[in-house]
C-alpha cells in the first residue's frame, strides 16, 4: 500500500531531503505526468533528512510546489496527493489568471514540470479580512508522477500543539533579494499567548509559528516562507512530515497558520464531490501510537499473570 512517509532508521530527526466553492474547469488541458497507480493514494516520502543550511536542495521538501500566475510564482502549496493540492484561499482572492503548478524542484530559473489545474476549490466560508478559514484546494488535470523530487506530505492525526517539533518552512523569496532557490527556515509552534504580543489580529481557531533565528543570520536576511505553503514537523524521533499548518499570514518572525488537522473533513468532502476522493485516515492516523498502547497493556497483563502463579505456587508450598 502507497504511503505517504517511510521510516528511515538512524536519519536525523531535525531534518526531510532528498464552500460557495470557486471552480475553475479547465478539463482537457495538457500537463502534468501519467500515473499508473491508483492517484488517490499517497507514495512513500523518502525519509531524507532535511539540511542545516538555507538554499533548499532537491528532494529535501518534495511536497513544496510553486504556484503561478503567467509564469510568475504567486504562493507556494503542498502535494497531497497525486491529483490533489493543498494550499491557501487568499491566494485566489483575486482570482489571478493562466494558473500553473510548478512541481519538483528547487530553481525556478530553471525549466521544471508544469501541472495545470482542472478545478480551483475555496473554502465557502474563507474571511478575506481575517483570512479565516484560508484554506483552498487544486484539483490537477492529471496527475503527479511521484518521484524522489515529487512526494505527498503526510497529514497531521492530532491538533495537540505539543505533539509537534521539528518544525520548517520554506519559501522562494527573502526579504532581501528574490532567489530563484527554494529557501528554508526552521520554527516552532508557539501559545496563542505568546503569539497575540506580536500578531495582535489572530482571530480564534488559527495557529502561530515562531522563526528560530540562527545567531548568523540577521532580521534583514530572515528566509521568507511561502504564502499558502506548509509548515512541516515531525514528533518523537521518527523520521516522518506532516503539514500542520498553512502559511497563512503574519510577521517574517511570527506566522499566522491555517490548522489542516481542524480541516480534514472539508478536505474529503470537497474531494469526493469532485469524484476524486481523498481520504485523510490511513495517511496516518497514529495506528502506531495504538500498537504501542496494546504492547504494553499485553506486558502489563503478561506481568500480571507472572505475579499471580507465582504466589499461587508460594500458596501451595506453604501449605
Amino acid at each position: 500500500m502507497w504511503s505517504c512517509w517511510r521510516e528511515t532508521r538512524g536519519g536525523h530527526r531535525d531534518a526531510p531531503r532528498a464552500g460557495a466553492p470557486l471552480l475553475w474547469g479547465q478539463a482537457g488541458r495538457a500537463g502534468g505526468a501519467h500515473l499508473e497507480k491508483d492517484p488517490g493514494r499517497s507514495f512513500q516520502n523518502t525519509g531524507k533528512r532535511i539540511g542545516t543550511g538555507t538554499d533548499v536542495t532537491p528532494g529535501e521538501f518534495p511536497w513544496h510546489v510553486s504556484i503561478q500566475s503567467h509564469g510568475k510564482h504567486i504562493c507556494g502549496g503542498t502535494i497531497i496527493s497525486a491529483l490533489w493540492i493543498l494550499t491557501a484561499a487568499h491566494c485566489f482572492a483575486d482570482e489571478p489568471p493562466d494558473l500553473t503548478v510548478v512541481v519538483g524542484g528547487v530553481n525556478l530559473s530553471l525549466p521544471l514540470e508544469e501541472c495545470h489545474p482542472d478545478s480551483l476549490i475555496l473554502h465557502e466560508e474563507f474571511n478575506r479580512t481575517s483570512l479565516q478559514n484560508d484554506i483552498a484546494l487544486i484539483l490537477l488535470s492529471t496527475p503527479i508522477e511521484f518521484s524522489t523530487e515529487k512526494i505527498p506530505v503526510c497529514l497531521p492525526f492530532v491538533c495537540d500543539r505539543d505533539t509537534w517539533q521539528h518544525c520548517w518552512a520554506a519559501g522562494w523569496e527573502n526579504t532581501s533579494a528574490a532567489s530563484p532557490v527554494l529557501q528554508k527556515t526552521r520554527m516552532k509552534l508557539i501559545s496563542r499567548e505568546k503569539c497575540l504580543k506580536h500578531v495582535p489580529h489572530l482571530v480564534g481557531g488559527m495557529m502561530c509559528a515562531e522563526t528560530e533565528l540562527d545567531p548568523a543570520v540577521t532580521f534583514l536576511l530572515l528566509p521568507q516562507v511561502d504564502s499558502g505553503g506548509p509548515l512541516v514537523c515531525s514528533y518523537w524521533d521518527t523520521m516522518k512530515w506532516f503539514q500542520v499548518g498553512i502559511i497563512s499570514g503574519g510577521k517574517p518572525k511570527h506566522r499566522i497558520l491555517t490548522p489542516v488537522c481542524s480541516y480534514q473533513d472539508w478536505i474529503e468532502k470537497e474531494t469526493a464531490i469532485r469524484g476524486k476522493p481523498f481520504f485523510t485516515e490511513g495517511v496516518d492516523s497514529g495506528t502506531h501510537l495504538r500498537v504501542a498502547r496494546s504492547r504494553a497493556g499485553r506486558q502489563v497483563v503478561f506481568r500480571g499473570c507472572c505475579l499471580l502463579l507465582f504466589i499461587f505456587l508460594i500458596a501451595i508450598k506453604l501449605l
